[in-house]
C-alpha cells in the first residue's frame, strides 16, 4: 500500500469533511439570525396590554385572488310569484315562505335545510350573525363569505319564535377576474394583518380585537359588476364603540379601509 497517498487522500477527505461542517454551521447561524430579526419586529400584544382572541384562524397554505361578480336580477322571478316582490330595481327580493321554521331554539341548524331546498343558490350562503330579530347569511365563493355586502344578502325577519318570510339579494357568474397579474397569491396570516392595524394607528395599548374572519370585500362597485378582493375582516373594541377594519389579505402592505 501507498502509504503516501493513503495520508493524501485522508488530509482531503478531512478537509472536505470539516468544509462541509462549517457551511452547515453558517447555514444555521443565518436562519438564526433571520428568525431572530422576525421575532424582534414582531408586536408583543400581551406588553401592548392588547388582547387577542383565543381562536385565531390558520390560512397556512391559502391562496386567493381578485373575483369579479355580476348583481342577480329578480325583477322576472318577482312578477311571476304571487308571494315575492323585487326592490332596488330587481336586485332584492322579498318572499313569503311557502312554511314556517320555528326558530327558537336552534336557528342555524333548523333552517339550513330550507335554506338549501328553497332559497336561489341556498347552498352557497352560510350563518352570519342575529341582530335586532333578524337572521342573516351571507353567501360564500369557495367557501369564504362575501362580506357587508347588500347584494350577497339572505334575511331572516325574526316573528316570535319563527320566520315567516326573508329578504335576498345574491351574486351570479363568480370568477377571477381577467388579467395576467391576478395569479392567486398566498394569504397573510392572521398576526400580520392584526399587526398592520397596530403599526397603522389603527390598534393601541388597551384595545380588543374582537374577532377576524378572512372573506371576500368590494373594491370595485359598478351599477351591476362588482371587483372583489380579499381581505381580512378585525373588529376592535376600543373601550367605547366597536370599529370594523378591512386588512388586504395578499398584500405585503396592505391597505386598511375602515
Amino acid at each position: 500500500m501507498n502509504w503516501k497517498r493513503a495520508k493524501t487522500l485522508f488530509i482531503i477527505v478531512f478537509l472536505l469533511a470539516n468544509i462541509c461542517l462549517v457551511s452547515v454551521y453558517i447555514n444555521k447561524v443565518n436562519k438564526s439570525q433571520v428568525n431572530d430579526a422576525e421575532n424582534d419586529n414582531a408586536v408583543n400584544f400581551e406588553q401592548e396590554n392588547i388582547k387577542l382572541p383565543k381562536n385565531i384562524p390558520n390560512t397556512q397554505g391559502v391562496k386567493m385572488q381578485l373575483i369579479t361578480a355580476r348583481s342577480k336580477d329578480f325583477g322576472k322571478e318577482a312578477e311571476t310569484d304571487d308571494d315575492a316582490e323585487s326592490s332596488d330595481d330587481g336586485h332584492t327580493i322579498s318572499k313569503e315562505m311557502d312554511e314556517v321554521v320555528n326558530v327558537k331554539q336552534d336557528p342555524i341548524t333548523h333552517l339550513k335545510p330550507y335554506v338549501d331546498d328553497n332559497v336561489y343558490k341556498g347552498s352557497s350562503y352560510q350563518y352570519h350573525e342575529t341582530d335586532n330579530n333578524e337572521i342573516h347569511y351571507e353567501q360564500t365563493y369557495k367557501g369564504f363569505p362575501i362580506m357587508n355586502n347588500n347584494r350577497a344578502d339572505l334575511s331572516f325577519k325574526v316573528d316570535g319564535d319563527n320566520v315567516k318570510s326573508y329578504t335576498q339579494s345574491a351574486m351570479e357568474d363568480i370568477r377571477p377576474s381577467k388579467g395576467s397579474n391576478n395569479q392567486p397569491r398566498d394569504v397573510i396570516s392572521a398576526r400580520d394583518a392584526i399587526e398592520a392595524l397596530y403599526y397603522n394607528q389603527y390598534l393601541a395599548s388597551g384595545q380588543e380585537v374582537l374577532s377576524m374572519r378572512l372573506g371576500y370585500y368590494t373594491v370595485v362597485k359598478e351599477t351591476n359588476v362588482q371587483v372583489l378582493q380579499a381581505n381580512w375582516e378585525i373588529k376592535v373594541n376600543d373601550g367605547k364603540e366597536i370599529h370594523t377594519y378591512y386588512v388586504e389579505a395578499v398584500s405585503s402592505n396592505p391597505q386598511i379601509t375602515e
